[in-house]
């Protein structure tokens, strides 16, 4: 997502948009598709980069109830991968779907101004909510080697993985073929 766009407007003032003409007509609706940037949009292990502008493609439904807002998000996130360390990021498309109402209820509607509906706070939650608190670089990321140190994405290391002694006993069973068994009988196939 570029951060260059030229605007001449506060940043986050693309995501006020104007209802009044369909929120006096259930039924009818209207297409919005926008790039912004919204501030704060970090979790323990991403984020979305200080200034990368969201895309937001939604349609605005006038229902009883307010303006249903259905459509996507899309972004991108880095981070540090939780396995080798490495930087880590990938793009988001996130799909929304909530309903924005007068008199709001927490945590299952957001307010509706009388002919401005904010979408801010509904992109906010919708990308906080899809970082990963934990992110990968690849799902294939072997890691580091905990004797050793060596990134195993990029070299190979000739250390053994150490035993714990705390399973042996469940090895010596599982040699046994007893596990999950009252007798000795080997367990087959048949």
């Amino acid at each position: 997502m570029s951060t260059a766009r030229g605007r001449n407007h506060a940043v986050g003032q693309e995501f006020l948009v104007s209802v009044a003409q369909i929120a006096k007509a259930p039924g009818s609706r209207r297409s919005i598709h926008f790039f912004g940037v919204l501030e704060g949009l970090e979790v323990s292990g991403s984020r979305v980069p200080k200034g990368d502008e969201v895309e937001v493609e939604v349609l605005l439904e006038s229902v009883s109830e307010g303006i249903l807002v259905t459509g996507r998000v899309t972004t991108r996130f880095e981070g540090v991968c939780r396995r080798c360390l490495e930087p880590a990021g990938q793009a988001l498309v996130i799909p929304i779907q909530e309903l924005c109402v007068e008199d709001p209820t927490d945590e299952e509607t957001y307010p509706l101004g009388h002919d401005l509906l904010d979408l801010a706070p509904v992109v906010h939650d919708a990308c906080i909510l899809s970082l990963p608190l934990a992110p990968l670089c690849s799902e294939e990321c072997r890691g580091i080697c905990p004797t050793c140190g060596a990134n195993r994405n990029l070299e190979e290391c000739s250390c053994e993985a150490e035993r714990d002694p705390r399973w042996d006993a469940l090895n010596e069973l599982r040699g046994s073929g007893t596990i999950g068994r009252e007798d000795s009988t080997p367990v087959t196939n048949e």
